[in-house]
């Protein structure tokens, strides 16, 4: 039998569309606040959705602008958002390509920055418990070290590395998806944006060769395919 390799994913933007995150949060507080205030949930969803570049602090402030009897501080409002179930699902292709790749014998591993609590909401909601083991969930607010680092895939490495014959990490953020991966020898891979949404451009001709994937996929079911 082949030895198994090790493939191991980023979370958001990867698996699953951040954007959707973020718009469940907006429609949960745009809920709430209609039925505190009788303003229309659809109109408080998109101001709130509007302003959320400039971040959700400064999106909320808007609204309390608008709804001048706010019956929440902005603080009140941010943690019903920190805190709200996720109404988010995995992207076409992934539940596929997981559950491929764990009936075939690969060793799993999630790799992902963000709070614990943010981050294992995520987890919940889309099921991943199905394909990760708990070992083999590294959120960087539990481990101390995001992906700026080389902490995350050290740990994956002493977890997993005697039992493979390669290590792949399978994420999307030019910025810090692919840096460590490469220099630690790992496969770095790239899944494609083709729908446009993700937070983060993924222009490979904007960053040096050290940030760049080693691979482009777009399709999710083309990945890791057994050679015919």
């Amino acid at each position: 039998m082949t030895t198994p390799s090790l493939i191991a994913f980023d979370l958001d933007d990867t698996l699953y569309k951040e954007r959707d995150f973020l718009r469940s949060g907006h429609r949960v507080l745009a809920r709430i606040l209609a039925e505190a205030t009788g303003e229309d949930a659809c109109e408080l969803f998109a101001l709130i959705s509007g302003n959320h570049p400039r971040g959700i602090e400064a999106a909320l402030a808007a609204l309390a602008a608008k709804c001048h009897d706010m019956p929440f501080t902005v603080d009140a409002l941010v943690e019903i958002y920190r805190n709200h179930t996720p109404d988010i699902q995995l992207s076409p292709g992934i539940e596929a390509l997981l559950t491929r790749l764990k009936a075939a014998g690969h060793r799993l591993a999630l790799i992902t920055d963000g709070s614990s609590r943010h981050q294992r909401s995520k987890i919940a909601a889309l099921g991943l418990d199905r394909f990760f083991d708990p070992d083999a969930i590294f959120i960087s607010g539990e481990t101390g070290g995001d992906k700026h680092t080389p902490l995350p895939f050290r740990l994956a490495e002493e977890r997993f590395g005697a039992s493979v014959s390669r290590m792949y990490y399978v994420g999307d953020n030019l910025a810090k998806d692919f840096v460590h991966p490469n220099l630690r020898g790992w496969i770095s891979v790239m899944l494609l944006d083709t729908a446009g949404v993700n937070v983060f451009s993924q222009n490979i001709a904007d960053w040096p060769a050290g940030h760049r994937p080693r691979v482009v996929v777009a399709d999710p079911g083309r990945l890791f395919c057994p050679q015919k």
